[in-house]
């Protein structure tokens, strides 16, 4: 009897702490267009790599106060897409407000397109045409080397950024679920593929991609643009000697270009993977097939297109399942997939071509629901006991301070602030730098305050109020 009872109370705990990381309790804060590295894109120029991050605003600003780390990487194709794509930033903002630091970030992208003149009553056709099929690769691999870059940036960083290295989520749509296997499952050297190491220059782009998103900028000094070799699975971007855990993966509607489950480093454990996917697909195959098979056909036989060439095999969401099952390699797999099929027709029925360009297969079927089903995935996963302490709203505003109605001013300051309370009953301020220490704390005696030449560096702050009933609340501070 006492270790049933034993036994209930550790499950209704865990079911607690797990639905910590799945209600959304939080207000959040956001830092935009952090620089955290910079790489050689495909012709050969510098790209300089920023990310965005939000984080929990919680009562415990302190070093002890860890979050377990959530990034996520947009799609595009490789070819286009940007870290503030709608979709990204909502889910970045969501899962900030269920406690987890969440980043979105940019990576190089594009590849050589090809020199054929390829063209279509379709806009932007000829843009997703490479010069051969490793360019895709090549491509993918250079957005692995930078998310890793910006896994390690965040790890030197977790203390001011209250992060749990232990406690590393990567997620990504499209393009960056692919990107996102890559960072969780590429671990060892023998993954790495061929077509990443130098090989053979190939011809400039055909002048009609010089509109395409990854080409505008882009000059093309030479009649051929060479392909070296790409370096290490890991890239050079931000070194650190630290090491971070991936619990888990969020692959939605993405796929490997090779089996990556065969293979993992010794003595680490394996990320669990969420998959959500549609059959219909007609860019990413959920089985095994290659980049833009289903919307290559429907070129061919709607638009009177040539079919997509010189694209790369892929091993969809499914396959993914299915290998990890026959071979036994023993990966927890999650897979929500929807139930029709690409019909291979273009006017008639759900998933044809004409029936995608208002309800894609590329996509979800309901964002929310696949959102929050990913949310209670991940959530057991979460092995840190460090959560906030304070609930807000889910609105952008922070409750309390609503009731208290009080302000900071000018907000971002250089010199003088002020502290203005509404209903004012007393209470204290009290400002912290990123990782907690306190640089100046007011005893408040009246509604307005000013506080006198605040002598700290420029960077980002917290300021919290404390009223007389001792409720907390928080708000961010700039030093310009």
């Amino acid at each position: 009897m006492k270790y049933i009872l034993t036994l209930i109370i550790f499950t209704l705990f865990i079911g607690a702490h797990a639905q910590q990381w799945v209600d959304k309790k939080y207000n959040y804060d956001s830092t935009l267009n952090v620089v955290y590295g910079s790489a050689i894109n495909f012709n050969g120029g510098i790209d300089t790599l920023r990310m965005d991050i939000y984080r929990p605003v919680c009562d415990d600003i302190s070093q002890s106060a860890k979050r377990p780390l959530l990034v996520w990487i947009h799609g595009g194709a490789f070819l286009a897409g940007d870290k503030n794509d709608a979709s990204i930033t909502r889910l970045c903002k969501q899962f900030a407000k269920r406690g987890y630091v969440t980043v979105s970030l940019s990576y190089r992208l594009g590849f050589v397109s090809d020199d054929a003149a390829w063209s279509c009553n379709f806009p932007n056709y000829s843009c997703v045409f490479a010069a051969d099929s490793a360019e895709w690769i090549r491509a993918w691999y250079r957005g692995v080397q930078d998310a890793k870059g910006a896994l390690r940036y965040l790890a030197n960083r977790n203390s001011q950024l209250n992060i749990d290295i232990n406690n590393v989520f990567v997620a990504g749509e499209s393009a960056g679920a692919l990107i996102a296997l890559g960072v969780g499952l590429m671990d060892t050297v023998v993954e790495r593929m061929p077509q990443t190491f130098a090989i053979s220059a190939v011809q400039n782009p055909n002048s009609n991609t010089a509109n395409c998103a990854h080409n505008v900028g882009k000059t093309f000094t030479t009649a051929s643009v060479p392909r070296p070799d790409l370096g290490g699975i890991d890239g050079i971007i931000e070194p650190t000697t630290l090491s971070y855990t991936i619990k888990g993966i969020g692959n939605m509607y993405g796929a490997m270009f090779s089996n990556l489950l065969k293979n993992h480093k010794a003595g680490v454990s394996k990320p669990s993977i969420y998959s959500f996917h549609q059959p219909c697909d007609m860019v990413v195959p959920i089985d095994s097939g290659k980049v833009f098979a289903g919307l290559s056909w429907c070129m061919t036989n709607g638009y009177n297109c040539f079919g997509i060439a010189n694209t790369a095999k892929l091993y969809g969401s499914r396959t993914i399942s299915d290998l990890n099952t026959a071979n036994t390699y023993g990966y927890a797999i999650h897979n929500e997939f929807t139930t029709i099929n690409f019909p291979y027709n273009f006017l008639f029925g759900a998933g044809s071509c004409a029936d995608q360009v208002n309800n894609p297969c590329h996509g979800y079927d309901n964002s929310v629901l696949r959102e929050t089903n990913l949310a209670t995935y991940f959530a057991p996963l979460i092995t840190t006991t460090s959560v906030c302490q304070s609930t807000l709203n889910v609105n952008g505003i922070n409750s309390l301070a609503e009731e208290k109605n009080w302000a900071v001013y000018p907000n971002p300051f250089n010199d003088n602030l002020y502290i203005d309370v509404n209903h004012f009953d007393g209470g204290m301020v009290s400002i912290t730098d990123l990782v907690g220490r306190v640089v100046k704390t007011v005893v408040l005696k009246e509604q307005k305050t000013e506080l006198e030449s605040l002598d700290v560096s420029k960077g980002i702050y917290y300021i919290r109020y404390s009223d007389a009933a001792g409720s907390v609340t928080t708000k961010k501070l700039i030093k310009q």
